[in-house]
């Protein structure tokens, strides 16, 4: 299943899910209607008593009313706790369960084990580098939380990291990974959400039952009394109804979380190609546990790899032994009893040695087009080839890519112009806000990364960026300004923007803006390409522009392409007409676009590309930045 049926089954399964718990909220709001009648009308033997009720307040008021409020309330609550989760993104979710981020620049051998084996996952996949955190519990559990892949992180136990060793563990991040391209966080983020709507019933009938508890006004005999009474009826029957409902919502939840569970256990091991590593982890889990000591725990439940929870009726995991038996049919049912693994430094660069080998490889616009039907998937091979990518890479800069001041500098670097004039400017907007008192030794640092710039080709700008981004992630909101701003005022250095220049502006500002909350990533609401037609073809002319830099060639390759994919009435743009801020506002457009239009376009960009068949280093960079603006994952 590749990444465009994934999302198409992911947008299925939001809607069955939805469905399913907007019938159990309407349930719940007929139940608390219900309940108010029959409590304003209990004890009263007149027949016409309830007619009476009605004739007096009204049907609207009576009935209608306490519905339509229910509804609201869960409606305001299920969007509050939806928006808290999407503002923090995944690392609110780990943080609320006791993680702590970890940095290569101070993780002990298991820990940059685990850093290697998420790298090189994303890396073979084309989707960034997510933060990963540690929970301090010794039990084996992992779990991806997030809204979609550009705010994803990977949540890790202190037990997963000890116990399991290099396959186990990348049979359970590869689990992970598999979630995040079936598009189960959303789905994940929005149950927990339209469960604490329902909550909420329940939780105002307890603060109201609390408030009844410490007032002084239930003294005897008196009206004050009744009204006191009949409140309190009300809070047991609102405190009662929104449990039940919650114990019917974790049901659903529940059955939808264990079909997934199959899928991303099949996936991980398509991805590693090695059942026997999954396996084993799911082994290990049953020889020891995989509960997490979280006061959160219970909430977040069906984001975990394994069970996270004591819970048989509310299980959102398949049973261990029927996992084991679905990756290896014929498992003796003997569990693993784990043992600490401790990696020495050695010990790494060991498991590591299969990166050694160099990758030689021409990306033709045939291959590439091919590959966009595999966006979202990882393979063997992929993984393999990850893994040399990140070898091509300086130790240095590799070190450099876990320091925040570090990692800028590497950004700021691939900007320096090779007019020796224009770079000395550069140098010294960079020397205005970094190089001081507060960085010591920063222009030694920065001399340092530069010169090893030397030793290094352009094919491996995109894995550094890409390594790069998690640790500009950490830094604070004003710190990322400033360095937008001196990203920004270098690129504009010499009065023109290059494209390489707009091409790594797109895949470090966009995604962070994203990450800082600058920008958002707008709904889908486009279902065909005539409805972002203007904006298609600003962006497939400015593409094939950079080709030729002759409107006349363009104009021929943009005619060949359309005709190609029977899109004859998009027309060619003349590059005079296009502008910066156009390109940008074509960009944003086409993000709205559901994911086969946004492939579609993608697909007409690469064969604009070249006319030739093959694809030059510039031409890879831009694939990337135009699908890190398009949000699909891809790895070339």
């Amino acid at each position: 299943m590749n990444f465009f049926e994934q999302q198409k089954r992911a947008e299925k399964n939001s809607k069955l899910l939805i469905a399913l718990f907007f019938a159990g909220v309407i349930g719940v709001c007929l139940c608390v209607s219900g309940a108010l009648f029959a409590i304003v009308s209990y004890g009263e033997t007149n027949a016409d008593y309830h007619s009476s009720i009605i004739s007096r307040y009204g049907f609207f008021k009576v009935t209608v009313l306490p519905f339509l409020v229910t509804l609201l309330i869960i409606f305001f609550a299920s969007i509050y706790k939806i928006s808290s989760l999407s503002k923090g993104g995944g690392a609110l979710i780990a943080q609320s369960l006791g993680g702590e981020r970890v940095f290569r620049k101070s993780a002990n051998t298991n820990e940059i084990m685990l850093l290697n084996i998420v790298e090189e996952m994303s890396i073979a996949s084309g989707v960034p580098v997510p933060p990963v955190y540690i929970l301090e519990d010794e039990s084996i559990n992992a779990f991806a939380a997030g809204l979609g892949y550009d705010d994803a992180v990977i949540g890790v136990t202190r037990g997963a990291v000890t116990y399991l060793d290099r396959d186990e563990l990348q049979g359970v991040i590869a689990h992970e990974f598999s979630h995040i391209f079936n598009g189960d966080m959303k789905l994940n983020i929005r149950s927990i959400g339209i469960l604490n709507g329902i909550l909420f019933i329940s939780l105002i009938g307890k603060f109201i039952l609390r408030s009844l508890a410490n007032s002084k006004s239930v003294s005897r005999g008196n009206k004050k009394n009744n009204g006191a009474a009949v409140l309190m009826v009300i809070g047991i029957a609102l405190y009662i109804i929104g449990l039940i409902g919650v114990f019917f919502g974790n049901l659903i939840k529940a059955a939808i979380n264990r079909q997934r569970e199959y899928l991303a256990d099949a996936s991980a091991v398509q991805f590693t190609r090695l059942p026997s590593g999954l396996a084993n982890a799911l082994k290990k889990i049953g020889g020891s546990d995989s509960i997490i000591n979280s006061a959160n725990a219970n909430e977040f439940s069906h984001l975990y790899f394994s069970k996270g929870i004591k819970s048989f009726l509310f299980s959102t995991h398949p049973q261990l032994d029927e996992r084991i038996k679905a990756i290896q049919p014929n498992w003796n049912g003997q569990y693993i009893t784990p043992k600490p693994i401790t990696y020495s430094g050695k010990e790494i660069q060991k498991t590591e040695e299969k990166k050694k080998e160099k990758i030689v490889k021409t990306i033709t616009t045939a291959a590439i087009l091919n590959e966009i039907n595999n966006i979202g998937t990882i393979t063997y091979e992929k993984l393999n080839t990850a893994n040399k990518k990140i070898d091509k890479i300086p130790q240095l800069l590799y070190d450099s890519t876990a320091d925040t001041l570090l990692a800028q500098f590497i950004i700021f670097i691939l900007l320096l112009d090779k007019d020796e004039k224009i770079q000395k400017l550069q140098i010294e907007i960079i020397a205005r806000d970094f190089f001081t008192s507060d960085n010591e030794g920063a222009l030694e640092k920065f001399e340092n990364i530069k010169s090893e710039f030397k030793n290094i080709s352009r094919n491996i700008f995109l894995n550094l960026i890409q390594i790069s981004m998690p640790t500009l992630k950490t830094l604070s909101k004003e710190q990322y300004l400033k360095f937008k701003n001196t990203i920004i005022n270098l690129i504009e250095a010499d009065k023109n923007v290059s494209w390489f220049e707009l091409n790594l502006k797109y895949l470090v500002l966009y995604p962070l803006d994203v990450a800082f909350r600058i920008k958002k990533i707008p709904h889908e609401i486009h279902y065909a390409i005539r409805a972002i037609k203007f904006e298609t073809e600003i962006i497939l002319s400015a593409i094939t522009y950079s080709q030729f830099l002759n409107d006349d060639k363009a104009n021929e390759t943009f005619i060949k392409t359309v005709k190609t994919f029977g899109t004859t009435a998009l027309k060619y743009v003349p590059s005079k007409d296009i502008s910066l801020i156009s390109i940008e506002n074509a960009y944003y457009e086409i993000q709205k676009a559901k994911p086969l239009i946004r492939k579609k376009v993608l697909e007409m960009a690469i064969s604009c590309l070249k006319d030739d068949g093959h694809l030059s280093e510039q031409d890879i960079e831009t694939i990337h930045a135009l699908c890190a603006l398009l949000h699909l994952p891809i790895s070339i």
